[in-house]
């Protein structure tokens, strides 16, 4: 969501309160960098925008310092190959946060779980990539771009972690329940422009972290990074909701199928033309929409709710939008009967399925 979609005034922020959990931080890092400039000579979705979406200047860069290299063999892979089976929008940076570049070398992490992950890419496919993107890295000379850039980045990580320590991050537990042994990340990018992206690792011993993968970067008018309160801490708080709200869309999903497929048969032309190229993943947004309205209910913002939802069933279709967020009125009010979202999800369900066009749309 780039600025200019709604004009929020947000109050009381103060950029040094984190609500009692330990400091979350914003990084720009080389691993996803990497994976993202690849990306982009690829032509993948999700790392291409126009010069009004992504800043112009560095994309030219870095156009310029990869000329030569588009033909280079971990960009025709992914072109010609992984973008079919899925390389696109989250995925290469779910793939980039499960290695690390140590001295040289792509080192692999093998501490994580599997899910759904190699649904997307298959581990034959996966290790030709990861051996021909450390090739890349060293024919490009990437870490000397990567170092050259550093102060842009830094000055990424600043102006981003101003709306991260706005941000509540212990309501995250009180509305959809505790999560043990968990942790947040930001990360950055300036390559996937208005994209923002969530990547949620389990890791074998238990361990979870939700991650959320940021664009949306901008320029003020004295030219410095610039990340507007006003259409980035919901997109924040949004990313790192779809890490509760897709597990429980995913567990229940036959439960409310036919009636998000009727939903999104309706409109699969269009839902498809903003990337939510199935039902599973409208009804994903919709949860998560839904809960990030509930978020900017609870803490001390000053804009229009109206206006949002407005924005939410018209501009994206979203025709549940705003029964999920009546509804999740009723668990905030009765936590004793739904000490979780899960114990909620009885009640979406049927919602969902109760939902009726002419009786919804507005």
């Amino acid at each position: 969501m780039k600025k200019g979609i709604l004009s929020i005034v947000f109050a009381t922020l103060s950029c040094s309160l984190v609500y009692g959990q330990n400091k979350v931080r914003a990084e720009y890092i080389e691993e996803t960098e990497l994976v993202s400039v690849v990306a982009h000579l690829a032509g993948v979705p999700g790392y291409n925008f126009g010069e009004d979406e992504a800043l112009a200047d560095y994309v030219a860069e870095v156009d310029s310092a990869f000329a030569q290299f588009k033909k280079h063999k971990a960009v025709t892979f992914v072109a010609k190959k992984l973008v079919n089976e899925g390389f696109s929008w989250d995925f290469p940076m779910s793939l980039a946060l499960r290695f690390k570049i140590d001295d040289g070398r792509i080192v692999y992490k093998n501490d994580l779980r599997d899910d759904n992950y190699y649904e997307r890419i298959s581990r034959k496919n996966e290790k030709k990539f990861l051996s021909l993107l450390e090739d890349f890295y060293h024919k490009s000379n990437f870490k000397s771009f990567f170092t050259t850039h550093r102060p842009l980045y830094d000055e990424c990580e600043a102006a981003m972690q101003q709306v991260v320590d706005s941000v509540d991050f212990n309501w995250f537990d009180s509305f959809f329940g505790p999560r043990h042994n968990s942790a947040f990340k930001v990360y950055l990018g300036i390559l996937i422009g208005p994209a923002n992206y969530a990547v949620h690792q389990k890791y074998k011993e238990g361990r979870e972290v939700v991650n959320a993968m940021m664009g949306c970067c901008d320029r003020n008018e004295q030219g410095k990074i610039y990340y507007g309160m006003h259409y980035t801490l919901p997109i924040l708080i949004h990313e790192c909701c779809h890490s509760y709200c897709n597990p429980l869309n995913e567990e229940f999903w036959e439960q409310i199928k036919n009636k998000a497929t009727e939903i999104f048969t309706a409109n699969a032309d269009f839902y498809a033309s903003i990337a939510y190229g199935n039902p599973l993943y409208v009804m994903n947004e919709t949860f998560v929409e839904a809960c990030v309205i509930r978020y900017l209910m609870s803490h001390p913002v000053d804009f229009e709710i109206e206006d949002w939802i407005k924005m939410d069933e018209v501009d994206k279709k979203f025709v549940l939008i705003r029964d999920i967020i009546n509804i999740l009125q009723e668990r905030e009010d009765h936590p004793e009967l739904y000490p979780t979202m899960h114990d909620f999800m009885p009640i979406y369900i049927e919602t969902v399925n109760d939902y009726k066009k002419q009786g919804t749309e507005r």
